[in-house]
């Protein structure tokens, strides 16, 4: 007697990922949501720009990727890379068609969601805190599949990226990443959470800026803009992330997410154009019309950006602009890098490469070529070691400022909270008061 098609493709199913981690209780959930279809040879499962919102995992046959009818790649059932979700992107970027009969099985996008929400509310009264983190743990991968990151990768890009993931541990006051080491790896939390913590200056207090928990992401500000690891990452409770190495990350994610455009492109009347400079650096120049956000506070202001159309990134060189591009995709705006930042615009001061010298204030005077004899001695305009001493105590200075400027926000945020809190518990007292002393009286 022949088997169940959808017991056989269930079977298939538990193979491939993320099913494979799967709780077998949330599987067994999932199982009545499976669709089992088949496609002749010839035909196609889907066409490049289908806008069918559903996982495809194939399971019997082989299947060719196409794009503009040029064979992309070969996909056979059983192998590592049917273990995957075909050409996961939505609308589909590329069209399937099947090599000879094919079987595959379809799964809506949201049937992670549902199955989790389904779990919480079946469990409500005697799920514990620990099962609780097995279910998050399990639904780690879908979620990534389903992230603005993630879903602009190419099919053999996410392939490459997901077997090259090496799972680590941490435990409770672990630190994953240094400030000021140089960057290695991109790591994804798949378990348990992390504080972010920074010193504005090696003499300043160390100030954590916020949380991350699963299945958020982080480390790559180090990897793209090619500068020291700019924060300090704490696990604040055991931690299980996910982690790829500097150089992966760099061929199989950054090339493919990031998008890059000319000044000459720009169109400021469909287009915010976001400085991510200091704010002293761009208080001496900047793109008329363009809006001042530093780096270090993007995190905190992003919903500011919320409602922008597209928004195009700028920083001196460029360098920078890419990691800040990447952060606005991960909160699913539509973000472009300035190439060459604002070295590219015409008539800059960083386009003629300005040289500035110090002032016996220790304040900074920009040198004008045009009028400066061309006969002048390179030692006239070199910088003391005195002042160049004090040039770099005074940036110490100003990003400490800011850093206790934003640790200043935050208390008073965490103020407001304390005195709402107090508030209710004095309301709360001045109840058990009442009630204490009638039952004095009653005595």
């Amino acid at each position: 007697m022949a088997e169940d098609p959808k017991v056989e493709a269930s079977k298939a199913l538990r193979k491939l990922i993320p099913f494979i981690t799967m709780p077998a209780q949330q599987f067994k959930q999932l199982y009545a949501d499976i669709t089992v279809k088949e496609v002749p040879q010839g035909d196609f499962l889907f066409k490049n720009g289908d806008v069918t919102d559903a996982f495809l995992y194939l399971i019997k046959g082989s299947v060719s990727l196409e794009a503009d009818e040029f064979e992309i790649e070969t996909i056979t059932a059983g192998t590592e890379a049917a273990k995957f979700a075909l050409a996961h992107q939505f609308p589909r970027k590329i069209s399937a068609r099947a090599i000879d009969n094919v079987r595959y099985v379809s799964l809506s996008l949201n049937i992670f969601d549902r199955q989790v929400i389904e779990d919480k509310k079946k469990d409500a009264d005697s799920m514990t805190e620990n099962k609780d983190s097995e279910t998050d743990e399990s639904d780690w991968m879908s979620v990534l599949l389903k992230s603005p990151i993630f879903q602009r990768l190419p099919a053999m890009n996410l392939q490459q990226v997901l077997i090259s993931l090496e799972e680590v541990h941490y435990k409770k006051g672990d630190v994953i990443v240094h400030q000021g080491d140089p960057g290695d790896y991109y790591y994804i939390i798949r378990k348990g959470c992390c504080a972010l913590s920074r010193k504005a200056s090696a003499r300043a207090k160390e100030i954590k800026l916020l949380e991350l928990c699963a299945p958020d992401m982080f480390g790559e500000d180090a990897l793209l803009s090619g500068e020291l690891r700019s924060m300090t990452v704490t696990a604040v409770e055991d931690m299980v992330l996910s982690r790829i190495d500097k150089d992966r990350f760099l061929k199989l994610i950054k090339e493919p997410v990031l998008a890059y455009m000319d000044y000459a492109e720009i169109d400021q009347n469909n287009m915010t154009l976001l400085d991510i400079r200091p704010t002293d650096v761009y208080d001496k120049y900047h793109i008329e019309g363009s809006v001042n956000i530093p780096f270090f506070s993007l995190r905190m202001r992003v919903k500011e950006l919320k409602k922008e159309p597209a928004i195009v990134v700028i920083c001196d060189d460029g360098q920078l602009s890419t990691a800040a591009v990447f952060f606005l995709i991960k909160n699913k705006l539509n973000a472009f890098v300035l190439k060459g930042g604002m070295a590219s615009v015409p008539d800059s001061p960083a386009t003629n490469e300005a040289i500035f010298t110090i002032d016996a204030k220790g304040v900074e005077v920009g040198v004008d070529f045009a009028q400066e004899d061309n006969t002048k001695n390179e030692s006239e305009l070199s910088v003391s070691p005195d002042a160049d001493t004090a040039v770099t105590d005074q940036a110490d200075l100003q990003r400490e400022n800011q850093a206790l400027r934003q640790e200043n926000l935050r208390l008073t945020e965490d103020l407001d909270i304390l005195k709402k809190q107090y508030r209710m518990l004095f309301k709360q007292t001045e109840k058990l008061k009442a009630v204490l002393d009638k039952l004095q009286q009653e005595k």
